[in-house]
Order: structure tokens, then C-alpha cells, then sequence
């Protein structure tokens, strides 16, 4: 019967597990460290400096201090742990990888008066790494089981209910655990220009081809550890081979491609070669999405039957998110061998927007954007120092990325700590490296609200190497 039944089930899983929702808006949305070993060493406070290949992603008014050609490529190392509490235990994971986080080109045009420069190459801008994994006993009369009742979808399919997948004699007090890994990245391909329209003061723009991925795999199980139901309950009272439930697994895999636009403006205005002030505007990013969502799962009962969902149910879908306007203002004092700077940057994260999903899909997903999000300001420092003439700088600074969700307390916003140093041969060669550790807490649940949650304590480490040559 519910092989024959199968195909309309289908239908419905596809519709109701896969629904996206404002943590999808937000995975764009929320911005990524950022590109250079320089700026990245001085926490990310380089809008006011900008002054390397870099400024195309930071402020790209800031390309016209540059008089030379220059070649810039960076790579990466991220790692990402996470320590997540479940019912009082404590399970550690983490998530790695390397790449290449920049590669471009900058050309200085040659001119009577004043400076015009052109940047072009490709940026890493946002890395998607996830990692969790959990495991705990939850002696509550909640399961997963219970929240897709109703939904004719997976626990229908596993024999987890009764033949209208409306009612389950299961409800809680069961081992649950499970993991979490994603990973993908945000790059772009861009064409940066400025122009110094008078002494001093400079105007650019960045244009920003769009692309990347993101896949996330999630497992989740429950398991009767204390035999709650035994050989007298059935999960289906007309099937016979439902008695005994042991366990349930559940499995999902999303996955994007992803393409799309965008741009920033800004200006620089340099004093004496000791003050410098600039502000961006980085105009919303218009994402296409093209999704694949797998579900799998298996059920084991202690009568030998083992139903599981072969192969795993997929659906595809195309849709896009448009992310907010931020807006972003720095400035640098330079004396002597000393330089510091600061940055703010103010993003509303109740214009991100949702579009065709299919009418009432799309209506509810933004009023859920407006209901939970609200407008942040975020913040960085950063100093450098020169060693005397040895041609080695060192860099220190700080960074706050805040978390964009109505009353979420001070522990969910993002903290930095930067360390950087670089070698700077006379005006041809430079080596840098930066150091960035992170910190925030953050909560996530399995199902329902506060049923099923996982407490996380999450910590970055990203080492960032960018080689510039000049000719």
C-alpha cells in the first residue's frame, strides 16, 4: 500500500523538507572575512587604506594610490571547530580546508594628471564551512517521528506510523545524534576602476560576476536505548513486522550552484600622505539559486524488518535571494613607522528578499525576514608598525561581525583577533601573512523549537598568505 502510495507521497516530501528559509538568505547575506593578508593582519579596518590589489573587494576608490602594475594571489586555510552541548554532553567536531583566495591584476593607465587604474582577477569573498555533531538522550515525549506526522513523508515511508501517517505511537524518551558538515564558498570575478576627479580625491567602482557553491550533509538518528518500545508496541497496529522499534536515520543532502551580480562604489579622499578617509556602498547582490535536495532513511525493528527509502528522494529547484544594501566608512592616520585605522559598517538585514519560490512561499519567507532580523553595525581596528628600515612590518587588530537576529545576546556576536606581519623588498616584491582567530556562540535545533537543541561554541582559525609582485 504505501508503494503504491509512493509517488504521491513524494510529492509532498519535496515540498515540506525541503522548504528554504531565512538561514538560506542569510548564508549570502552575511558577509565573509574578507581578501588580503595586509588588510585582514590590520582586522579588516582597510576601507580607509585600500591601497593594493585588495581595495577592488575593500574600497575600490583606493586603487588609484597605485602606481605601479601589480600581480596579487592569496591563499587560505580555514578551520572551523565546534564544541555543541546535547542534553548535558559535549561533542567536539570540526571542518578544514585550503584554497586559493585571490589572484588578480592591477594596471595603472597612463595619464597627464592625476591617476586612473584598473584592477581585474578573482576573489574567494565567503567560505560556507560547517561542522556539528551531537549526541545525547532526550527524555522528553518529543522525536522527529512526531514532527513530520502528517506530512506523508519520511516516517510514513520507514512503517514509523500507521497506515495514514497521522498517528505514531512514538513519542520520545529516545537516544538522538547526529552531524552536520557543509561546505563552498562565495567567489566572484571582478573589474575594478578609479579615477582621481581632483588633487587627492578619487571615485571607483567595482563590477562583481557572481558564483560558487555550497553543499551540506546532515545525519540524524534515534535509537530506543531503553526499550520504551518493545514487542507489544507497533508502530502500524495492522502490520505486524512494526513491533519492536529500535531505530530511526535520517539523512539529507543540499546542494547549490550558484550565480549572479554585484557591485560597489566608493571614495577616498587622502591628506598628506597622513590622513586618508573613504566610504562604500555595496549595492544588493542578486543570487540565482539552482538547488538538489536528497532524502534518505532507513528504520530497523527488533522483528528483522529493516524499511528504508532506496534510492534517495530528490527534488530540484530554481529561485533567487537578493541580499541587503551595506554600507561601509573607514579612516588611517599614518605617522612616522605607525599607521592606524578604523572601520564601521551598517547593513539591514530586514531587506534581504526571497523571490519566486511560488507566491505564498516567497510572501512567507520575507514576513519571517522582517519578523526576526534587524539593522547592525559592525566594527573594526587595526594598527601597523614598521621595523625600522629592515622592510618587515607587523599588524595587529580587531573585528566584530554582529549577530543580525533580534534579541540574540552579546555571545552570538562574531569576535576576531588579527595578527599579521609582512616583508616588504623595496617596491617590487611583498610577502604577507595573517593570522585570524574567531569566537561566537550560537544554538540550533534538530526539529520543533527548544525540543530538540544543540548549544554551540564555535571557534575559527584562517591563515592567510598574499604574495604581490610590482613592475
Amino acid at each position: 500500500m504505501r508503494t503504491i502510495k509512493f509517488l504521491i507521497f513524494f510529492f509532498i516530501i519535496t515540498g515540506t523538507l525541503s522548504a528554504q528559509n531565512f538561514n538560506d538568505a542569510l548564508r549570502l547575506s552575511f558577509p565573509g572575512l574578507g581578501v588580503g593578508a595586509r588588510a585582514l593582519g590590520m582586522g579588516g579596518a582597510f576601507t580607509g587604506i585600500s591601497d593594493d590589489y585588495s581595495a577592488t573587494y575593500w574600497n575600490p576608490a583606493g586603487l588609484f594610490q597605485i602606481k605601479r602594475m601589480e600581480l596579487n594571489a592569496g591563499l587560505n586555510y580555514n578551520n572551523l571547530k565546534n564544541d555543541a552541548s546535547f542534553f548535558n554532553n559535549t561533542t567536539n567536531f570540526e571542518n578544514s580546508g585550503t584554497s586559493l583566495s585571490n589572484l588578480g591584476f592591477v594596471f595603472p593607465f597612463p595619464t597627464i594628471r592625476g591617476s586612473m587604474v584598473f584592477g581585474l582577477g578573482y576573489s574567494r569573498v565567503n567560505n560556507f564551512n560547517e561542522a556539528l555533531a551531537f549526541s545525547g538522550f532526550n527524555p522528553t515525549n518529543t522525536s522527529m517521528i512526531q514532527s513530520l506526522l502528517g506530512k506523508g513523508d519520511v516516517s510514513y515511508l520507514l512503517y514509523l506510523t500507521d497506515s495514514t501517517g497521522n498517528t505514531t505511537p512514538i513519542n520520545g524518551r529516545l537516544q538522538q545524534e547526529g552531524s552536520i558538515l557543509a561546505s563552498g564558498s562565495e567567489n566572484q570575478w571582478t573589474l575594478s576602476g578609479a579615477i582621481e576627479v581632483s588633487k587627492d580625491l578619487a571615485v571607483g567602482v567595482s563590477i562583481n560576476i557572481l558564483g560558487g557553491s555550497f553543499e551540506r550533509n546532515r545525519d540524524y538518528s534515534e535509537i530506543d536505548t531503553k526499550n520504551y518500545y518493545g514487542a507489544g508496541v507497533k508502530t502500524d497496529p495492522a502490520d505486524s513486522r512494526t513491533a519492536d522499534f529500535q531505530e530511526f536515520h535520517f539523512n539529507e543532502t543540499l546542494k547549490w550552484e550558484l550565480s549572479g551580480f554585484s557591485a560597489k562604489a566608493g571614495f577616498m579622499y587622502r591628506y598628506k600622505d597622513m590622513l586618508r578617509f573613504g566610504a562604500t556602498i555595496k549595492f544588493p547582490s542578486s543570487f540565482s539559486i539552482k538547488e538538489d535536495y536528497l532524502v534518505g532513511g532507513t528504520a530497523k525493528f527488533g522483528t528483522g524488518f529493516t524499511p528504508d527509502i532506496s534510492p534517495a528522494l530528490e527534488s530540484n529547484i530554481e529561485y533567487e535571494i537578493i541580499t541587503p544594501y551595506q554600507f561601509s566608512a573607514g579612516i588611517s592616520v599614518t605617522r612616522s613607522l605607525f599607521t592606524v585605522s578604523g572601520d564601521i559598517n551598517l547593513t539591514d538585514y530586514t531587506q534581504m528578499e526571497f523571490k519566486n519560490l511560488g507566491a505564498s512561499k516567497t510572501v512567507q519567507n520575507n514576513k519571517d525576514i522582517k519578523t526576526l532580523f534587524k539593522s547592525i553595525m559592525d566594527y573594526s581596528v587595526g594598527a601597523e608598525v614598521k621595523v625600522l628600515n629592515s622592510g618587515l612590518k607587523l599588524r595587529g587588530g580587531y573585528m566584530v561581525k554582529n549577530s543580525p537576529f533580534k534579541n540574540d545576546p552579546s555571545d552570538f556576536n562574531r569576535k576576531y583577533i588579527t595578527l599579521g606581519a609582512g616583508f616588504h623588498a623595496d617596491e617590487s616584491f611583498a610577502l604577507d601573512i595573517a593570522y585570524i582567530m574567531g569566537k561566537w556562540k550560537t544554538f540550533g535545533d534538530n526539529y520543533g523549537s527548544d525540543v530538540s537543541r544543540t548549544y554551540q561554541n564555535i571557534k575559527t582559525t584562517d591563515i592567510i598568505f598574499t604574495t604581490t609582485f610590482r613592475f
